[in-house]
């Protein structure tokens, strides 16, 4: 019973309060290890104490499938053939990554209409460019920095592109183009990271505090920036969050985050060395508003030497 309220007074607050104060940030960050004794004490209480004590899991059980419920029922692809489609990417690279060739393969191998790169290191972009020039002859590249920066290829002209400054050391790339006849803004961006490892165990606090608002006004630059779009807006996002950060809660009023949208597809891909993007721990977004609608969501099983792996999304054009 014990663990079972505060389960619920957690709950509570995360919806009431959210991140209002250092030590909520770090357990909302790490709410999906709160469900971990579930089966434990559902053992224990079975087998030692009889099935009546068991039923107050029933809460934690319930909120858990609230909050990750798209993650967690399997459903079948409802692609529609009729409909012209945009394929985007986005795809963390790894700063310190030197696989430029592994990187532009999985770019070729799977031919989105838009791909979106972060931690891209100023050495890269060069042999990557010259690389996917042929079929990406369309390229914007934010400011350049020692730990990488975002950069947008495109296989459609742009009608206008610029690097939106987030007051961060990685900058947004934005821009817009047509496909299919229809105006789409795009966007590559990379949230700051919580670096407590660096912090000290004494700065935890301020430092914890002071990641979570740099996040937050990284998003509502971007969001300020991006009201004044018509049109289709999607936001390719190394959101370094779980969907039970505020960050992401601030994204997810005025857009749309496609795999929870999609959830744990089942069905033929059309693609090979895929997977479902059904993981409750992913940091990696595709945000999207306007007239499409996601159909697939599928994170690529090759890293071309990232420490992420690239996500692809096929949107539906109505």
């Amino acid at each position: 019973m014990g663990y079972a309220i505060l389960i619920l007074a957690w709950f509570v607050s995360w919806l009431t309060v959210g991140d209002a104060n250092w030590w909520l940030i770090l357990v909302n960050r790490a709410a999906h290890y709160l469900f971990l004794p579930v089966p434990f004490f559902l053992i224990w209480g079975i087998f030692s104490r009889g099935l009546k004590p068991a039923i107050t899991l029933v809460i934690p059980c319930l909120i858990f499938v609230w909050i990750y419920h798209p993650y967690l029922f399997p459903r079948f692809s409802q692609t529609r053939q009729d409909n012209p489609q945009l394929t985007v990417m986005t795809y963390n690279v790894l700063f310190s990554n030197r696989n430029y060739n592994a990187v532009a393969d999985i770019v070729l191998t799977y031919q989105p209409d838009l791909v979106a790169l972060q931690e891209v290191e100023p050495e890269m972009i060069d042999p990557v460019k010259k690389r996917l020039e042929k079929e990406y002859p369309y390229s914007l590249m934010g400011t350049r920095n020692d730990f990488g920066t975002t950069v947008v290829f495109s296989k459609h002209p742009f009608i206008d592109s610029y690097v939106l400054d987030l007051q961060a050391d990685r900058p947004a790339t934005i821009v817009k183009t047509k496909v299919h006849g229809q105006d789409v803004t795009f966007a590559s961006i990379h949230l700051l990271a919580y670096g407590l490892r660096w912090a000290g165990v004494r700065n935890i606090p301020e430092a914890t505090v002071q990641f979570t608002a740099d996040q937050n006004r990284q998003v509502k630059i971007l969001l300020d920036d991006l009201e004044r779009e018509d049109g289709i807006v999607i936001v390719s996002c190394d959101c370094n969050s779980y969907e039970t950060s505020s960050s992401y809660r601030i994204l997810s009023k005025p857009m749309k985050n496609a795999a929870r949208e999609v959830g744990w597809l089942l069905g033929a891909s059309p693609f090979e060395n895929v997977r479902p993007d059904a993981d409750i721990r992913h940091i990696d977004y595709i945000w999207y508003r306007g007239e499409l609608s996601p159909t697939a969501v599928y994170k690529i099983k090759s890293s071309g030497g990232s420490d992420h792996l690239p996500v692809i999304v096929i949107f539906d054009l109505e």
